[in-house]
């Protein structure tokens, strides 16, 4: 049953799919509900959710080109759904209806929890070797990484991780087929052949604080730049708990002092870690 939501999943929200037309993601919580618990196929989805008064996803459901196509990208991976063992629980817990219900995917998802690493691009190499370290000390504690793919920080640390041994996330601010990175897996919620935008990179910095159990912010710009924004606005939704390279920028003190935990060394990670408190998800189901 569980493929077979993946499926209607996929033909209603994959972006880059061709559609008659298309319907508002905020649904897809209460579309999956009604699919759940009537148990049905595909075929008789359509019915279902007529009934439940989704009649544009209902009208998209009945569309046998998209059925094929989607079931085409579910049997060959191609694509993450939200009803996936692998799909990031905690997507779930702190957007509720605004976590994405399908993404395109290159790659496995790694079945241990997420920490995030995020950072500038341009950087120092005393920066870039500290980020590889705090990767390779994720794995260590049993984790795997998540960034965003950029140059700098994110690459570094996720570099570190596999270099360790372990598995790293990379999520896009462009579409799936300009993603070429061998060992990590690519995670993107643009139509395959977009290129970069702010708002996608934006979408993008949401999805990594609210998939990691904690983000370590290894170098901002104070006041200025999508680290900046994006740790601010984490803090603010209470995405997860920040960690901060401590050193003395004002842009590492002014996260530090928005509760960020201070981090002097990559082997500090475990301490910074444990002196985090759990924060509760937008439902209070984190």
């Amino acid at each position: 049953m569980l493929e077979e939501i993946s499926v209607c999943l996929t033909a209603l929200y994959l972006r880059g799919l061709s559609r008659p037309i298309n319907v508002p993601r905020r649904r897809w919580v209460q579309v999956v509900s009604n699919l759940r618990t009537a148990e049905c196929s595909i075929a008789d989805s359509p019915a279902v959710l007529r009934k439940a008064g989704f009649w544009e996803e209902a009208i998209l459901l009945e569309t046998d080109e998209l059925i094929q196509a989607s079931k085409e990208l579910v049997s060959a991976r191609s694509v993450l759904t939200a009803v996936e063992v692998t799909y990031p629980a905690r997507w779930l817990e702190r957007l509720g209806h605004s976590a994405p219900p399908a993404l395109w995917i290159k790659g496995a998802m790694p079945e241990s929890a997420l920490l995030g690493i995020v950072g500038s691009r341009q950087i120092e190499p005393h920066v870039k070797e500290f980020a590889v370290n705090v990767g390779g000390e994720a794995v260590r504690l049993g984790f795997s990484i998540v960034s965003g793919g950029a140059d700098g920080c994110d690459r570094a640390g996720a570099a570190g991780a596999v270099a360790r041994g372990g598995q790293a996330v990379e999520i896009l601010p462009f579409g799936i087929n300009g993603y070429v990175r061998a060992a990590r897996c690519g995670l993107s919620v643009c139509a395959p052949d977009d290129v970069f935008s702010t708002a996608a990179a934006m979408e993008r910095n949401t999805l990594i604080y609210a998939a990691s159990e904690q983000t370590v912010v290894v170098q901002a710009r104070f006041k200025e730049g999508g680290t900046w924004i994006g740790a601010v606005e984490a803090t603010r939704k209470k995405l997860c708990p920040l960690i901060i390279r401590e050193d003395g920028s004002p842009a590492s003190k002014a996260l530090i002092g928005l509760s960020g935990t201070p981090l002097a060394t990559p082997e500090g990670l475990q301490e910074a870690l444990n002196s985090q408190p759990t924060q509760r998800g937008l439902f209070g189901i984190g």
